[in-house]
């Protein structure tokens, strides 16, 4: 890696987001902290994506633009890495747009506080619209120590006595990561085509380099939930299984030291696999193969390792949870269309 030379590195990976893309680089090259650089990833997208971003650098001598062969998102952010120079490094999905703010006011929190990480909280951003602020805290809060250690767990999954399944937001895209200590032990992503979720891995490879984490109240960061086509965004297949319980066996991997029993992990796989049971449901199969999906994810072989008290998660999250484990499909189906439509009343 070259010499730091900016204020912070911000990594943009882009594949078949033509669509949304001049919203995003809007919002980056407008940016109230000028020295930054902004680095576009064209991860080998078939539409007017790899044109565009060279148009983008011709326009802004600050914007670096790498063109390589498709590997998915995880990879994408690894060849943004290898050429990211900044002081800080942050990465935006390219269907997604944060405040023109988000970066100073994250660098200087920085600065203040002699943060190697700075997180903030985000919006829900759908079809033009957008929801709450999502902030975890309501006011700022720094990390270290022991309390760091929590931390570090509670990006994995919540402890035992919360019942929400995720304290924090666990997604990279809404903070700022020391290079020196990325570049120092070689942290990359790993493939989302081999974990299910890239983003809770890397935070546990790099959290436990870090000495002090700020965590700011205010939302600068737009999550767009409405561009199926994008890196971050699949329908369901049965390689998502597989994925989870790679991605659950390599948290047991990283965390065991700090969560002997992995209750962390197991949780973790909990809502995945209810999760993924949703997303089942959302994808409208016909009922054979709605029934085959489901039991992939209600193998009782796994469940049996899974040793978790499930009464203390949320009701409904409990009752899923049940009927995964005791292989109670058509019981499941039922279920879960029951909330989903208990939904779509709430929100008329």
């Amino acid at each position: 890696m070259s010499t730091l030379n900016s204020l912070v590195s911000v990594i943009v990976p882009i594949y078949n987001v033509e669509k949304y893309l001049e919203r995003c680089m809007d919002t980056l090259v407008y940016q109230t902290l000028k020295d930054i650089e902004i680095i576009m990833v064209d991860d080998g997208s078939p539409d007017n994506c790899p044109q565009l971003c060279d148009e983008w650098a011709k326009k802004d001598s600050r914007i670096k633009v790498v063109h390589k062969k498709n590997g998915g998102l995880g990879d994408a952010r690894n060849a943004g890495l290898d050429v990211a120079t900044g002081k800080y490094v942050a990465f935006v999905d390219s269907d997604d747009f944060v405040s023109k703010e988000m970066y100073e006011n994250l660098y200087n929190e920085a600065v203040n506080t002699g943060a190697d990480t700075v997180f903030c909280g985000n919006y829900q951003y759908s079809h033009g619209k957008s929801t709450e602020g999502r902030r975890n805290l309501t006011e700022r809060k720094t990390f270290k120590g022991n309390s760091l250690k929590d931390f570090c767990l509670d990006f994995v999954a919540s402890p035992i006595d919360v019942k929400t399944d995720w304290k924090y937001e666990m997604s990279v895209w809404h903070g700022i990561y020391s290079n020196e200590i990325i570049q120092e032990y070689d942290i990359r992503f790993r493939s989302e085509r081999e974990v299910l979720s890239e983003d809770i891995y890397f935070n546990q490879l790099y959290l436990v380099h870090t000495k002090k984490v700020s965590y700011l109240p205010e939302a600068y960061y737009y999550y767009c939930d409405n561009n199926n086509e994008s890196l971050t965004h699949a329908k369901y297949d049965s390689s998502r299984y597989t994925r989870m319980l790679t991605l659950y066996q390599g948290l047991c991997d990283l965390t065991i030291e700090r969560d002997p029993h992995c209750m962390r992990a197991k949780r973790c796989l909990i809502a995945y696999m209810r999760g993924n049971a949703y997303k089942i449901i959302d994808a409208h199969f016909n009922h054979s193969d709605t029934v085959h999906y489901l039991k992939e994810l209600d193998d009782k072989n796994v469940w049996k390792k899974i040793d978790y008290p499930i009464k203390t998660l949320e009701f409904h999250s409990f009752i899923i949870a049940y009927l995964q484990k005791h292989g109670l499909e058509n019981f499941l189906i039922l279920f879960l269309k029951l909330v989903e439509w208990a939904k779509q009343m709430r929100n008329k």
